[in-house]
């Protein structure tokens, strides 16, 4: 996976318009694994549905933020975290990472995939 700006068809709001403290944000990828990954990933709990990577300023050529959007299913909250200063060094773990949510959504549709 290359660490470049995604081309989604459409954006995913950053923000909860029905509740308060649904935003998060990571100085970098150690600061959000320590806090969201430690030790293990719930998927069904934390079930990440989308993610973008992002360089807002594009005159800043290595200045990439991921975005990450979950649904917070034991709770049913909508939760967006931006993960600034993303890096080369980061992608392996950040795919294995997108790896695992992508195999998560697979299963949940698995009666619709026969």
């Amino acid at each position: 996976m290359e660490l470049k700006a995604t081309e989604h068809s459409y954006y995913c709001k950053d923000g909860n318009h029905y509740s308060n403290g649904c935003f998060f944000r990571y100085e970098n990828w150690k600061e959000f694994q320590e806090e969201w990954l430690e030790g293990f990933v719930d998927h069904d709990y934390n079930h990440c549905f989308r993610y973008d990577i992002t360089n807002e300023d594009e005159e800043k050529v290595n200045d990439f933020s991921l975005k990450l959007y979950f649904m917070q299913q034991r709770i049913g909250r909508f939760v967006a975290v931006t993960i600034n200063n993303i890096t080369e060094k980061d992608m392996p773990e950040i795919e294995e990472y997108l790896e695992s949510c992508w195999g998560y959504l697979q299963n949940q549709w698995e009666e619709f995939s026969k």
